[in-house]
Formats: C-alpha cells, sequence, structure tokens
C-alpha cells in the first residue's frame, strides 16, 4: 500500500514537474528576450520567415555583422559582411542605391550586434526606400540549431563560429563548433 501510494505520489509530481520543466525558456530563447527589452524599436524576424522569403523569391539585404573570422568559417548563403559598427552614413553610402522595396535582415552570432547596427541604420534604410529592416531572431546560432543551410569558404558547410568559449554554449550541434574553416568534428567526420 505505501509503494502504490509513493507510486501515485510520483505520478502526480513528474505529471506536473515535467510539463513545467519542458516550458522553461532555452538559453538562446533568453538571451532573445533581453535583445527585445534592450532594443525594443528594432523589429525582428525569425528563421522560418527569413527562409520562406529567400525561397519565395523575394529580395532581401542580408548584412553579416560578425568579425571577419567568424563570417570566414561560415555564413547564411547571400549574407554580405559588414562592420557592425558601421555608421548609418556609412550604410547609405555602400548601400541605399540597392534597397528600394527590399528588406533589410542583419544577423551576428546571437542578435547583439546586429541589433545594435539595425537600430542605428533602420531611419536610413527607410529612407532610402527599404520595405524594413529587422534582426534576424536568435542570429546564425538559432540557424546553425535549425540546421538550416550554410555556407562557407569552399561551399555548404555545417560548421559555425562561436563567438566566444561563454557563448559556444547557445549552439546544441557542438560538433559543428569551428575556429578556423574545417576544423570541427563534422568536418574531421569524427
Amino acid at each position: 500500500m505505501t509503494r502504490s501510494i509513493a507510486a501515485s505520489a510520483l505520478a502526480v509530481l513528474l505529471a506536473v514537474a515535467l510539463p513545467a520543466l519542458a516550458e522553461q525558456p532555452s538559453p538562446l530563447d533568453a538571451v532573445e528576450a533581453d535583445l527585445r527589452k534592450s532594443y525594443p524599436a528594432v523589429a525582428v524576424m525569425g528563421s522560418e520567415e527569413l527562409a520562406t522569403l529567400e525561397k519565395s523569391g523575394a529580395e532581401v539585404v542580408l548584412l553579416d555583422a560578425r568579425t571577419d573570422a567568424e563570417f570566414g568559417v561560415s555564413r547564411i548563403p547571400g549574407a554580405q559582411r559588414v562592420d557592425p559598427r558601421m555608421s548609418a552614413k556609412q550604410f547609405q553610402s555602400t548601400f541605399g542605391a540597392k534597397l528600394t522595396g527590399k528588406k533589410v535582415v542583419v544577423y551576428c552570432a546571437v542578435g547583439g550586434r546586429s541589433s545594435d547596427l539595425a537600430s542605428r541604420i533602420d531611419a536610413t534604410a527607410r529612407n532610402a526606400g527599404a520595405a524594413g529592416v529587422y534582426n534576424l531572431e536568435g542570429g546564425i546560432f538559432r540557424w546553425h540549431n535549425e540546421k538550416r543551410a550554410l555556407e562557407g569558404p569552399s561551399g555548404p558547410t555545417d560548421e559555425v563560429h562561436p563567438f566566444s568559449p561563454n557563448a559556444a554554449s547557445l549552439i546544441k550541434r557542438q560538433e559543428g563548433i569551428a575556429y578556423r574553416p574545417g576544423t570541427s568534428k563534422v568536418s574531421k567526420g569524427e
């Protein structure tokens, strides 16, 4: 009898606790929530929406606001690397004539640098005719975690630069971490 009461109590506890655990946000979700609070005026675009736009042939200006080293490992296909400290004036000079009717999507590792850049260039891009400026929610880490296409210097890749040892914990597929192209466990067949 005591065993059946204990088993019943355990079953009730699990029935209550497991859904609560499942609802806990991932560390990347928590970073994204903090970024939305820090940059409330920056519009966000989810990875699914970007993938759908690209498949539809919509013209998107895709900007990678990471370092040369990060970009050198991998990027979302079609992305152009930009300095995350780029001024609105520099942005206008480089991209102004190419923006009419296009959505500008900026990404970095998780969204901090890209949110900052998106906030600086938003008005300039809209004045040049852009259909909107967006931060890619979760950055390249979410894109990589969802197993979406990435390209490296030699073509398609599953590698991603971790930005920093602390940020690497936000990458689900740890075997794809690489500080230089071709150095991850994935590329070595491990």
